[in-house]
């Protein structure tokens, strides 16, 4: 059997003519771009209807093209009848429809709903009106009136179509303890089906007013002859109370289960778009826009910083008047004020209620929830409190994370520094002795040394020399790129940057030849030129050291698309493969035999990538044919032009 995770996704859009449609489309086009498949939309038309006409549906239509929806039309009256045909002809596995809610008195089942039960196999995605809350308001309001049209029409038409039968068991001589049975079950089934027991006890009221007027004698009068009927209208009141109270009690335990799960559902919804979020600033944002929409009033956010309030956040509801942005400075201490009370704080000023967000150990700020003339409900109330506990929990786990990744970027940075320092104090000793011993040397025996053993001296001291300057240089380019990893770019002549770095090569040393290979146009590229200097000293120092005399090394510049082509080339022995791999790894020394007796630091390499990383390149080396290395990188070209 094929599993559910292989099924071909089949998503049909149902296209209509409301600006909130593009919603729907855009909801589906996310599903498509996520599962692929086929995206199919459908606009289903009356006969007469002119669609040429209709922009906003054009709108729609051309909204769906340009996501690669193929759009389909029919023409029917039965428009739910059309879609779930044509669904079941496709294989249709996603449906995507908008949603309105009725605001009539007695609104009829819509499409959305009507689909549902027609295609009870296939996903329906019903995306509300963008006007609509996101959430349901039936829960929102608390203490409302009993009073209400739908309930007192209800009991109208219960009482007159009991009465319409009770005429009929009249007219075929039934006894009048029928009529009183269809009049006791209309006073029940209206105790069960209004929203107040004062329903069912005005149905018991209509029922003995009916009865007495229209089927006991003498009849059309409201005396009564009989007292066993007393009894019965007694009895019949005491039920239909008892009715209503049961009726109403159910109801509650029904309201407050879903309630309940009302607020589940808007926490889970909370918790999964907070623990989505990038940052607190995002946090913040949604926690804001979700209680606007939530209680639809304005929500806003406001942070603390050196005793200074400062609004971060102001989400208004969108049938709201927009208000002055102005900060006043009522608002500013009533912040202060719960601020400097938390956690526990809470103050109403201005028609506004402050609420802290704080933990035990850290304050965030301040959240308010304009209320104006009309409080909270306590349905309200619950769920802004959990929404807050949700969104401080969250603001927690975000400052927990940031302090984990500061403490492991400064523990990195400890491990670079004590690994720097012990190749420091470890290959920086064998230069130096040779320089101390080489100027100790001359100081004791220079009247005795030839000429030709004084220059070799020198030269070796200036050599030693030159090693630990560019290994400081290495040393310093790096802990700089530790600590700002941006380097300053602008455009520079890449010739120039070429002779700069040739000007710290003594290639005589080796006696080794040095080319540069260029083009005829002037190059010009974006950089820090200081550290591609840097970059082309190591790669040239390395040539020189890793090959032998007289061998020729070549920096070649080309122009490639747009780019400029660095490249670093030598006749030397080359890399082996097996090191290729690390060879840009920190402390990384290889095996490569040297031609002088100095152990490598192992960090120029990784500098020269760090260097590039930062200009958001990257560094390869290759072989050169038949033997020798290459370093190649690349770098942006620019033309002067746009910097005139």
């Amino acid at each position: 059997m094929e599993s559910v995770e292989n099924k071909e996704v089949n998503i049909l859009i149902c296209l209509s003519g409301s600006p909130s449609n593009l919603r729907v489309i855009k909801a589906a086009a996310k599903l498509f771009e996520r599962d692929k498949g086929s995206l199919t939309a459908l606009y289903v038309s009356s006969a007469n209807e002119d669609i040429a006409s209709n922009t906003t549906l054009q709108k729609n239509i051309a909204c769906a093209e340009s996501l690669c929806a193929e759009v389909h039309f029919a023409q029917s009256n039965e428009i739910a009848l059309t879609i779930s045909e044509y669904a079941k002809h496709t294989a249709v596995t996603d449906l995507f429809i908008g949603y309105s809610p009725s605001s009539d008195l007695f609104p009829r089942r819509n499409i959305a709903e009507k689909l549902v039960e027609l295609l009870p196999d296939v996903d329906i995605h019903i995306i509300p009106d963008a006007s609509a809350s996101a959430y349901s308001p039936v829960y929102k309001k608390s203490g409302e009136s009993f009073w209400n049209l739908r309930d007192l029409l209800l009991v109208t038409g219960i009482m007159a179509a009991a009465t319409l039968l009770s005429y009929l068991f009249d007219r075929s001589r039934f006894s009048n303890s029928n009529i009183v049975t269809i009049y006791i079950l209309a006073v029940l089934i209206a105790s069960v089906l209004t929203s107040h027991r004062f329903y069912g006890f005005l149905a018991a009221v209509l029922y003995i007013l009916l009865f007495n007027f229209l089927f006991i004698e003498p009849r059309f009068t409201l005396l009564v002859y009989d007292s066993a009927y007393l009894m019965t209208y007694f009895v019949t009141i005491i039920a239909s109370l008892i009715t209503g109270s049961l009726a109403v009690k159910l109801k509650n335990v029904a309201k407050q289960s879903a309630e309940t799960a009302y607020q589940t559902k808007v926490l889970l919804d909370t918790s999964d778009q907070l623990e989505a979020a990038r940052d607190s600033s995002e946090m913040i944002r949604i926690t804001c826009s979700q209680l606007a929409n939530l209680l639809e009033r304005t929500v806003s956010f406001y942070t603390v910083n050196d005793g200074c309030a400062e609004r971060k956040t102001r989400a208004v509801w969108n049938r709201e008047t927009p208000e002055e942005e102005q900060f006043t400075e009522a608002e500013k201490n009533a912040v202060l004020s719960v601020y400097s009370s938390m956690p526990d704080g809470k103050t109403a000023e201005g028609g506004q209620i402050y609420f802290p967000v704080a933990s035990d150990e850290t304050r965030f700020g301040v959240l308010s929830v304009r209320v104006g003339k009309e409080p909270l409900s306590e349905m309200e109330n619950t769920i802004l409190l959990s929404v807050i506990n949700e969104f401080t929990m969250a603001l927690n786990n975000e400052k927990i994370r940031q302090e984990k990744t500061e403490a492991e970027i400064s523990a990195g940075k400890e491990r670079f520094r004590a690994g720097l320092l012990r190749s420091i104090s470890h290959d920086l000793r064998t230069p130096l002795t040779s320089i101390y011993g080489n100027a100790e040397n001359l100081r004791e025996n220079h009247a005795f040394m030839s000429e030709e053993d004084r220059q070799k001296i020198y030269e070796d001291i200036q050599e030693d020399s030159l090693w630990l300057k560019n290994q400081m240089e290495n040393i310093l380019s790096m802990t700089k790129l530790e600590s700002h990893p941006y380097p300053s770019l602008s455009v520079e002549s890449v010739e120039d940057v070429v002779n700069e770095s040739l000007q710290h090569i003594d290639a005589r040393a080796g006696g080794h030849t040095i080319r540069v290979i260029g083009s005829d146009d002037l190059l010009f590229a974006e950089m820090d030129p200081k550290l591609i200097t840097q970059v082309l000293v190591n790669l040239l120092s390395n040539a020189v050291k890793y090959t032998p005399a007289g061998s020729e090394i070549i920096i070649r510049l080309q122009k490639e698309d747009g780019e400029i082509a660095v490249s670093v080339e030598d006749n030397g022995p080359g890399i082996p493969d097996e090191n290729k791999a690390h060879i840009f790894d920190l402390y990384y020394t290889g095996s490569a035999v040297k031609s002088d007796s100095y152990r490598s630091m192992g960090i120029g390499l990784h500098l020269c990538r760090m260097i590039l990383h930062a200009h958001g390149r990257e560094i390869e080396v290759l072989d050169n044919q038949p033997h020798g290395a290459i370093f190649r990188f690349t770098l942006k070209s620019k033309e002067v032009e746009e910097y005139a």
